[in-house]
């Protein structure tokens, strides 16, 4: 059970360092700052494959425990921490948390962006500096 604690607390320092980095996202698309945004994301990347890779890890300590995979993690836990499945399930909770948490973050950002993107293009197109892209008409 040391060996899940230990995976589930790396994951929780991926999840808070995923919260740190849609925050900064959430800055950045403010201020219209590109490199911040670019830099941000390619940091989220990497923090979502290390998350990846932690959770492939829990995957396969379960298989080796011989644990059945169609179990959920709250249930290997009540069955297997004995004293310690109050605290366990605490780090799960706020694991899930964190999570959910960030995903919702990411999908707000993504909107966030998508209408700076359509703001700054429109003000460039009328100020000339853009081309104006005309899906039907004459070309």
């Amino acid at each position: 059970m040391q060996q899940l604690r230990t995976l589930l607390e790396q994951m929780n320092v991926c999840a808070h360092e995923l919260e740190k980095i849609t925050q900064g996202e959430y800055e950045a698309i403010r201020s219209l700052n590109a490199e911040r945004i670019i830099a941000l994301s390619d940091h989220r990347i990497v923090a979502h494959q290390a998350l990846a890779q932690l959770e492939t890890s829990c995957r396969e300590l379960m298989s080796r425990q011989g644990v059945d995979e169609s179990l959920t993690l709250e249930i290997i836990i009540d069955l297997h921490a004995g004293k310690q499945t109050s605290d366990f399930q605490a780090l799960r909770r706020n694991l899930y948390e964190r999570i959910i948490k960030v995903d919702k973050n990411s999908q707000e950002n993504h909107l966030r962006m998508h209408a700076a993107y359509n703001v700054s293009s429109s003000i460039l197109q009328k100020l000339g500096l853009a081309k104006v892209e005309q899906t039907y008409g004459r070309r």
